[in-house]
């Protein structure tokens, strides 16, 4: 069962082969620079502090008017390369886009006090109150990427923060579901330029913070330490946690699964460098949930052998966007119908 109708499968391109090369040039790829005509708001979430999305109209009237909300990675942002990529390709479709900003981020910078990690459930459903209150009535979709898509799926599947009943679907692009193994994953030689960056730009928001709030703790934590050992430092007692492993166990996705009744896909590849293919076996069964790993893809890259029906190589831009069409089809069946229409969600897909 396939999740998405007529969605072509992915198969990398020949000159980009391997995780390492698809993650980068999939990263680095130009794109869109930026989206014209964007509104900001100004998100307030449950501890006071206070985040920026970004939200774009389309020129042209959709047929059925819906939502979809893109939430960036780990040191990402509103503004990032595929933030603004495939947000572009959303506002080709009629959608409206609301790129979120997590706190200290993007034009968030100076708001927050407290910092985003992998767990912070609870700011994504404030958003999509607020888009829920902004679109009165209208389908929402939401994607989170990397970080961002273990939050939604902890979200979805926690029970704990309240969810707009305007949600009809939820698409996770390779989410850290097991954040142990994943940051044993990152510190691993190989990886360790993932694992640099991650942690200079995660330094650069403390320094930001201290900048900014007086009483913010100043923590030691040198250019080279790892990511397990910046959240041992610094995630861990700044986020009310006993220590790194704590923090891993109580807000990796993969326990909640089961409790996940929106349909959502997740979508991940068997070459992600520090996303282990194999945290993604042995799930739990869940009818709401599509898991599909693809051959190939890296982190967030998916550059394809052959153009997609979008006229470019991005199938990850496409396999997103195929699915919110998906989950907003289903809803204009069901109001034409009255009743329920066949699930279009549920079981494991393996690309080979």
């Amino acid at each position: 069962m396939t999740p998405i109708r007529d969605l072509t499968p992915f198969r990398p391109h020949p000159l980009v082969r391997g995780g390492h090369l698809q993650t980068i040039i999939g990263y680095y790829l130009p794109g869109p620079k930026a989206l014209t005509h964007t509104r900001l708001h100004r998100v307030a979430v449950p501890d006071g502090d206070h985040l920026v999305v970004c939200e774009n109209r389309a020129s042209r009237r959709a047929s059925f008017p819906a939502v979809v909300l893109l939430m960036h990675g780990l040191g990402g942002e509103a503004n990032s390369p595929y933030m603004v990529r495939i947000g572009q390709a959303f506002l080709e479709r009629g959608w409206t886009v609301v790129r979120m900003n997590h706190r200290g981020a993007g034009e968030g910078k100076g708001l927050a006090r407290q910092t985003y990690h992998s767990g912070r459930s609870e700011d994504i459903s404030a958003v999509l109150q607020d888009i829920a209150a902004r679109h009165a009535g209208v389908p929402v979709v939401a994607v989170g990427f990397s970080l961002s898509g273990n939050a939604l799926l902890k979200l979805l599947g926690e029970g704990r923060d309240p969810i707009p009943d305007t949600l009809c679907g939820a698409v996770a692009v390779t989410p850290p579901i097991e954040l142990s193994v994943c940051a044993t994953a990152l510190s691993r030689p190989g990886n360790r330029i993932y694992d640099l960056r991650f942690v200079r730009m995660l330094r650069a928001a403390m320094r930001e913070r201290a900048a900014t709030f007086p009483d913010f703790p100043r923590f030691d934590v040198p250019w080279y330490s790892t990511l397990r050992q910046f959240d041992e430092k610094v995630t861990a007692p700044l986020n009310q946690f006993d220590g790194a492993e704590d923090y891993y166990r109580k807000c990796s996705a993969k326990q909640f699964l089961p409790n996940i009744t929106v349909p959502t896909f997740l979508l991940a590849s068997d070459d992600d460098p520090f996303i282990p293919v194999q945290s993604f076996e042995n799930l739990p069964p869940n009818e709401a949930v599509h898991v599909m790993i693809t051959r190939s893809g890296g982190h967030m890259g998916f550059v394809a052998a052959d153009q997609t029906p979008l006229g470019h190589r991005r199938w990850l831009d496409y396999a997103v966007l195929k699915a919110a069409e998906g989950f907003l089809r289903r809803v204009g069946e069901q109001s034409e119908k009255g009743h329920p229409s066949p699930a279009e969600v549920g079981g494991r897909t393996r690309i080979i």
